[in-house]
């Protein structure tokens, strides 16, 4: 079975959610659950796959995430009929109504955080019942000193607490080129391990002040990433359940964004189509 297809649901896009390359929708739950709104987020629209996507439940904190806020993420899920969660593997404050970090951090990879990683997973998992929940990789500023690697660390994360892996191409491909690490080691080693997967696309630029990639959400989608892509599609044969493109400014014209999510369809096509043939070929 081929992914559902889609992008997050911004404002500018949703003119274009007729396009029939468009199944699926990621929502942004602070746009969805703020105070003014009296009607569900995709109110009149309809996908065959809907995932509401969160940046606020600090995973990797040393506490789970408060159960209010956890309601509040269910409830939307409910009113606009989603299939899953997500969130990043990283955490934005350290205790409870302490000092936030400003963005989602990465861990520092250690045994102490992969424990209370793999506890938080499961309390949220058990609150969300049928709503299957997915982590999401990050692209970093910086690197902690850690006692594993990132990659032991998403695997062991997915195989302990059986949840999802959302990967994030685009956040893979910003780590190899701000930080040598190989995208296509990183999607070969940590997708076997993962139940089932979704997939963030998106395009930035890179920033020769700084002599960084940018995860900006502002661009098309390059080259590399659709490779990427298509590498990741066929490892994932069979348990990648949607593809959501990201685009947060700089936004295209209406032909830019039905053309990045026909893309996204069609290569999916492509990559289940070669597998068909060269298991006709044994």
């Amino acid at each position: 079975m081929l992914p559902a297809t889609g992008y997050a649901m911004r404002d500018e896009n949703r003119p274009y959610a007729d396009d029939p390359a468009w199944t699926a929708v990621e929502i942004d739950f602070k746009r969805a659950d703020h105070p003014l709104r009296t009607e569900p987020f995709l109110q009149g629209l309809a996908f065959d796959y809907v995932s509401v996507h969160t940046l606020d439940l600090s995973i990797c904190s040393p506490e789970p995430p408060d159960p209010q806020y956890l309601d509040a993420l269910v409830e939307v899920a409910h009113e606009n009929g989603a299939q899953a969660i997500t969130d990043h593997l990283g955490f934005t404050h350290g205790v409870k109504g302490g000092a936030g970090v400003g963005h989602v951090m990465a861990p520092p990879f250690t045994e102490a955080a992969l424990d209370s990683t793999c506890r938080n997973i499961d309390v949220i998992q058990r609150h969300f019942g049928n709503f299957k929940f997915y982590v999401e990789n990050l692209a970093h500023f910086f690197a902690w000193q850690g006692e594993i690697d990132e990659i032991t660390f998403m695997k062991r994360v997915l195989e302990r607490t059986g949840c999802g892996l959302l990967l994030d191409v685009t956040n893979s491909y910003a780590n190899q080129q701000n930080f040598g690490d190989d995208a296509g080691d990183f999607i070969r080693a940590v997708m076997p391990a993962a139940s089932r997967v979704q997939m963030h696309l998106a395009g930035g630029y890179f920033d020769e002040r700084w002599g960084r990639y940018i995860d900006s959400h502002s661009e098309s989608i390059p080259p590399e990433v659709w490779t990427l892509y298509q590498e990741a599609l066929a490892i994932g044969a069979g348990k990648v359940d949607a593809v959501f493109i990201e685009r947060d400014w700089k936004f295209p014209r209406e032909e830019g964004w039905r053309n990045e999510v026909h893309r996204a369809q069609h290569l999916a096509a492509v990559v289940a189509q070669r597998a068909q043939t060269a298991e006709f070929a044994r």
